[in-house]
């Protein structure tokens, strides 16, 4: 396996990619006419739903074919972390799926109930914001002040102890959701009725795999494992474009491109199973135990 590992400035600088003047053009017609960008399923339990307590949180990423890559990032100041990152050329991209040296993960989802051109996206990571700044789930939740000036998005976190769902909205709205003892799951549109008007258009998409995922969630007749929730993150019940595992079924629709799933036990060490599906490239496995001497050494 090939690990990437910057232990310096926190970043480093891409392979730059030449992206012809008709390949983006395609990309914005796609854009434009799905109104639909970076869609994720993420889906977390918690407490007793978790075989041997702790939590289990998990992120299928959706978008548009490129690659991506594991990276483990000590930052100058703040939080080592361990992340998903998209491989975009010389342009600078950001963690979409992490987890801190304290145990705090958190994944991000698109909010493409509402235009792109609405979003504002900002120029700051917010996933890298979180993962370096907090140790714990109630840490982030008490700064209330940090998702009033974020863009329009949602995040999904969990440490050893609670999972958590947080809806942000246009002109600083937000909602979060939390349990010790429960699940969690979404899509890429409002569910909380405080922030419903926020949907300007559901995606077919976002709707149909958010039932899904639902239905598998709920029907499951046992406490869930790392397993449970790796076989979800396969599921092809609804076809190339709305399915939890997207295929895409052709090279300029959206598919899924990694599996991020974290199981952090109450008593024990974090373990990360990971599956990377690059475009052209061999999937790529990764199973992960995060314990002292991970953070100590790094990817080896």
């Amino acid at each position: 396996m090939n690990y990437y590992c910057n232990k310096h400035k926190g970043k480093a600088l891409q392979k730059s990619k030449i992206i012809s003047i008709a390949s983006l053009f395609l990309v914005l017609i796609f854009l434009i006419e799905t109104g639909e960008s970076c869609a994720c399923t993420c889906w977390a339990a918690a407490g007793d739903k978790v075989e041997g307590k702790g939590i289990i949180l998990a992120k299928n990423r959706d978008y548009l074919p490129q690659p991506n890559e594991l990276r483990l990032i000590v930052p100058e100041t703040g939080y080592t972390y361990l992340g998903l990152f998209p491989v975009k050329g010389q342009k600078e991209q950001y963690v979409v799926a992490g987890i801190n040296e304290k145990g705090l993960s958190v994944v991000s989802m698109t909010a493409s109930s509402i235009p792109h051109a609405k979003r504002h996206p900002v120029k700051k990571g917010i996933v890298e914001s979180i993962l370096t700044s907090y140790e714990s789930v109630d840490a982030v939740l008490k700064d209330r002040d940090f998702f009033s000036k974020i863009h329009p998005s949602f995040y999904m976190m969990g440490d050893k102890t609670k999972i958590a769902i947080i809806e942000v909205a246009p002109d600083g709205r937000f909602s979060s959701r939390e349990t010790d003892n429960g699940i969690l799951y979404h899509t890429n549109h409002y569910t909380d009725e405080t922030l419903l008007w926020a949907n300007e258009k559901i995606g077919k998409s976002s709707q149909i795999r958010m039932n899904r995922i639902g239905q598998l969630l709920m029907s499951h007749p046992t406490s869930f494992t790392i397993e449970d929730f790796i076989i979800f993150s396969e599921d092809r019940n609804d076809g190339p474009n709305n399915s939890i595992w997207r295929t895409g079924g052709a090279q300029d629709r959206e598919m899924t491109l990694a599996s991020w799933i974290i199981a952090i036990p109450k008593n024990s060490d974090p373990e990360l199973y990971l599956k990377i599906a690059n475009p052209k490239e061999p999937e790529k496995f990764y199973n992960m135990r995060l314990d002292r001497f991970f953070w100590t050494n790094g990817l080896e």
